[in-house]
């Protein structure tokens, strides 16, 4: 008996452990591999040529590169905002829009960019409820606007929604569905991800049951009412 109490107890304690863990882990390997990706896009110039001036093979300083990236981008950012500088960088961008190939890659990576971390835009506001793959399946979605004109012009009034997968919500799909089939939650983007991720273990507490209300486009048209 009280081997089986010890057992038991050992288990919980057990549990108890990994709970608490866990995510301490969890969060400090993904900011760690933040840290180092960050700090070798920059420290993979920036160390061997310190080393060649200090007369080493490497000489590395964990976080300077990260720190030489910050004041880049502001540095840049600086430059572009001023007259000078945002010709060249105009000149610069139809330069590479003219180029065959790299147009199409400039071109696209230049438009993600802007639309997450433009200041006006707010990419998957709106949490959503779609009835994704099939009939009578449901899945959590990111509400993106509409379709584009040329689709509605085909199908009518759709809407574009992003379908994150589990347990990697950075991937997913990417469908459209007619504005009326759209249901909107009461979640937040974060309790979404943290649904998807834990694949529905983490239910958000708060959120409440879906309400088919209309669909609100989140980047309306010059032309909008």
């Amino acid at each position: 008996m009280k081997r089986s109490t010890r057992g038991r107890a050992l288990k919980r304690h057990l549990i108890a452990g990994l709970i608490v863990i866990a995510p301490l882990t969890a969060t400090a390997w993904v900011l760690v591999w933040i840290f180092q990706l960050l700090d070798g896009l920059v420290g993979r110039f920036l160390y061997p040529g310190l080393g060649a001036v200090l007369g080493r093979e490497r000489f590395v300083i964990p976080g300077l590169g990260l720190l030489a990236l910050f004041f880049l981008l502001v540095g840049a950012g600086w430059v572009a905002e001023r007259a000078i500088g945002s010709r060249i960088i105009g000149w610069w961008n139809d330069l590479l829009e003219s180029l065959p190939v790299v147009r199409r890659i400039y071109g696209a990576s230049n438009r993600i960019v802007r639309t997450v971390f433009g200041n006006d835009s707010k990419p998957f506001g709106q949490v959503v409820l779609v009835e994704y793959p099939a009939p009578g399946r449901w899945s959590v979605g990111f509400l993106a606007g509409l379709a584009p004109a040329e689709v509605r012009d085909h199908e009518g009034d759709l809407v574009t929604v992003f379908i994150p997968t589990t347990p990697n919500p950075t991937t997913g799909y990417l469908v459209m569905v007619a504005h009326s089939h759209v249901i909107e939650l009461a979640m937040t983007v974060d309790e979404a991800f943290t649904f998807i991720l834990s694949a529905g273990a983490a239910r958000p507490d708060a959120a409440a049951g879906p309400q088919p209300v209309p669909v609100q486009d989140p980047d309306p048209g010059p032309g909008a009412a």
